[in-house]
């Protein structure tokens, strides 16, 4: 007889088994997948480069070789760089490179650098270089490389983070390698040849006045070849500024090395940069570089890429997806850029003085820009880095005496309008970031909000401080720059608002150190954007000194090029207009719904959608598409609006960027939003909730700053259906959910839609 209890026994065993065995085969896979998962094949470093024949291109973003917030950057100039003025010196529909510039910005609206420029050319060319028609272009992190095919010269690029090194692969016959020092994108032209041989060069070149400011920098190089040439000779060229005294009319600005090459050949070129000097730009080089070992340096800077975009996983089925989120990670980590040499050495901000940090120096700091997301986004994922940028502020603060707003190599030029410092370093402060001398940090929030002295950081102020807002038609200190031609100033409501929000991180700061009566003043001002709102328009408008409203007012208008600048927006408001402000306020967003009343507040974020004028390309809207969130559609409305703008305005090809990516913040916003997670209010630690753009996504966190080990947020449905349920762990949340039960616990945050 059959013992039939036996034989079940044995069946579900062998059932365990087998189930096992795939739990251990799935596990090894996943393990295995995860291992050979590799985010820098899905970089696009061409995204956003197009200009679509336009004055100004769409992203301003390059596609050269560099490392993460590197100083050295190699890209190709697709203009006459000589004559340009531009943000950017590439641009994908362009026929023809004219050269190779070493440092560059990323996705700035002015022009600057494009610096340390070489050309290269076999042609004999006795009317000057005029570029070189291209092919077989490649770009991936850390590395560019082209075909001159005007030329036949193959140039292959890479960086460490204060140095450059390119492959020349050359033919036969006559090579020349010009090192043009009157050529970059800037409106400075100029530089000096110090010291030069066969093999080598050294000198600087000018850099200045960015977006109008007048300013200038130098910044040096020293250049080394490999082999030396069969001669070499000097260019002159008077064609520089006269408004800068530069007085370089009879110093030669550029050097052309010419090579006789008996058969196709390599020629390796190295250099190094620096703001301090040419030793520390020798010093540079050789602590970073030994010899010319492509290969190797270029590993390097790839190794540096894969722990910074590996420090955020996605999973899902769609490469294009994939490939626009990394390269907004990418982008998202260019800038700022290193300002301090090896040795620690730095030109100290508003002076020639020669300064030294124990740590990084950073420069290009775009904060009007990129406090909304970029760097909510280094809080999240790369605390390290934004402890050590908050550091970098103070340092300024200490030397200038003020926070920064848009420092430049060791300039300010106060550029945009708010006080934006502030914002930043109160919504680090919030959500962990401690490792700074928050007293100082806070003396110097409070000097910005209440000194109205030499205070261009708040211009304005003596209007803000005494009736809440900027006046129209009052005294704007500091501002006879900044005003219409009809004596009307630029952006006394933008200001106003941004001001809100700079006292509302005041104010949480204050809180956490006990500082209640702060706390209480910041927090009443941050409010009063609300003296201005109209409850007759559903607007925010300009007002006058008596209290009445500012006539003419047309809630659309943008005005261009009213100022020499070339910017827009509306009376009262800087680039974008009462419309695309609007909500603009997210401090004070639940005090305007209250106000406006649950059904106008929908309808006027509907219009703003629904006629077209939110605008995708600036900073003040992009937290509109989330307030959806406080309405009663936010179930299906808030998705379907924040994946509409992404397959609208973000797809994997050149003009994948709407407008100015500044200095990363247009794709820092890009990598919130596919990660279904936004950072609505500065200040305010927490985050809006949608629906991600991927099945998954798993954020490494830094353990020195935060108790949890990964935060992991899953979709199940489709990324733009209604959303049926979202929970953090087991509970339920409401939409909304705060940056400390996301980074200090392992609960995986789960969306489901349908």
């Amino acid at each position: 007889m059959v013992n039939f209890r036996c034989c079940a026994a044995a069946i579900l065993m062998l059932a365990f088994s087998l189930l096992n065995a795939c739990k251990e085969r799935s596990t090894d896979q996943s393990e295995n997948e995860e291992i050979a998962f590799e985010p820098l094949n899905y970089v696009n470093p061409f995204i956003g480069t197009q200009g679509n024949g336009t004055k100004h291109s769409i992203g301003n973003v390059h596609p050269g070789a560099v490392t993460p917030w590197g100083m050295a950057s190699v890209s190709p100039q697709s203009f006459d760089f000589t004559k340009m003025q531009s943000p950017s010196g590439y641009r994908h529909e362009e026929k023809k490179i004219f050269g190779f510039s070493n440092v560059n910005f990323s996705g700035v609206g002015c022009p600057a650098t494009g610096s340390i420029p070489f050309k290269f050319f076999t042609r004999d060319l006795p009317l000057g270089y005029n570029g070189s028609h291209f092919s077989g272009q490649k770009a991936s992190p850390g590395y560019y490389g082209v075909t001159l095919d005007d030329d036949a010269i193959t140039v292959h690029a890479t960086a460490t983070k204060r140095s450059s090194l390119m492959k020349l692969e050359v033919p036969k016959g006559s090579t020349k390698v010009y090192v043009d020092l009157m050529a970059q994108q800037g409106h400075i032209k100029g530089g000096v040849i110090e010291r030069h041989k066969n093999n080598a060069v050294s000198g600087y070149q000018l850099e200045g006045n960015f977006c109008g400011a007048d300013n200038r920098s130098t910044i040096f190089f020293s250049a080394h070849l490999s082999k030396a040439a069969d001669s070499t000779y000097l260019k002159y060229n008077n064609r520089t500024n006269p408004r800068f005294n530069q007085n370089l009319e009879k110093r030669p600005s550029g050097i052309v090395f010419v090579f006789k090459n008996n058969e196709p050949s390599e020629l390796f070129i190295k250099v190094g940069v620096s703001y301090v000097s040419t030793e520390n730009a020798e010093e540079n080089l050789n602590r970073e570089q030994q010899g010319y070992a492509f290969e190797k340096v270029q590993k390097a800077a790839e190794a540096e890429w894969r722990e910074e975009l590996g420090k955020i996983k996605v999973t899902g089925d769609s490469e294009d997806d994939k490939t626009v989120f990394y390269t907004a990670l990418y982008h998202s980590l260019l800038m700022p850029i290193t300002f301090s040499d090896h040795n620690g050495e730095y030109v100290k901000m508003g002076s020639s003085e020669i300064g030294k940090s124990t740590y990084t120096r950073y420069t290009g700091f775009s904060l009007w820009d990129t406090y909304r997301t970029t760097h909510p986004l280094l809080t999240l994922a790369y605390p390290e880095k934004q402890e050590e940028f908050i550091n970098n502020m103070l340092d300024i603060y200490d030397e200038s005496g003020w926070l920064p707003k848009w420092s430049i190599f060791n300039h300010e030029p106060y550029l945009m309008v708010g006080d934006p410092a502030p914002i930043v370093i109160g919504d680090s402060y919030t959500k962990g970031i401690k490792g700074i001398d928050i007293q100082k940090a806070y003396a110097a929030m409070v000097k910005n909000a209440d000194v109205e002295k030499d205070n261009l950081n708040r211009r304005g102020i003596q209007d803000y401080n005494r009736y809440g807002y900027i006046t129209m038609d009052g005294p704007f200190s500091h501002v006879e720059d900044f005003q219409w031609d009809n004596g009307i100033v630029w952006g006394a409501v933008s200001n106003t608002m941004e001001f809100n929000l700079a006292d509302h991180n005041i104010a949480q700061v204050a809180k956490l150190l006990g500082h209640e009566k702060d706390h209480k003043k910041y927090a009443t001002r941050s409010k009063s954007f609300m003296h201005l709102y109209n409850d007759a328009s559903g607007l925010i408008q300009p007002k006058n000194k008596d209290g009445s409203w500012y006539e003419p007012f047309d809630p659309t208008e943008e005005l261009w090029d009213r100022m020499n600048f070339g910017l827009r927006g509306g009376p009262g408001f800087v680039e974008g207009s009462a419309w695309q402000y609007l909500f603009s306020v997210p401090n004070g967003i639940d005090t305007l719904k209250t106000r406006m009343g649950e059904e106008r507040f929908l309808k006027n974020l509907d219009t703003i959608f629904d006629k077209n004028y939110f605008d995708m390309t600036n900073e003040p809207g992009f937290g509109f598409p989330f307030f959806y969130n406080l309405t009663k559609e936010r179930d299906w409305k808030t998705a379907r609006t924040v994946h509409g703008l992404l397959d609208r305005y973000f797809p994997n090809a050149p003009n994948g960027l709407p407008g100015n990516d500044d200095a990363g913040a247009m794709s820092s916003w890009v990598v919130f939003a596919m990660m279904g997670i936004y950072p609505h209010t500065p200040g305010t630690p927490d985050y809006m909730i949608t629906t991600p753009s991927f099945d998954k996504v798993h954020i490494q966190l830094n353990n020195t700053f935060y108790s949890g080990k990964a935060l992991v947020i899953e979709r199940k449905g489709p990324s733009n259906g209604t959303i049926k349920s979202m929970r953090l762990g087991s509970e339920n949340i409401d939409y909304k959910v705060s940056h400390e039960s996301l980074v200090s616990k392992d609960d995986i945050l789960r969306i489901e839609t349908e």
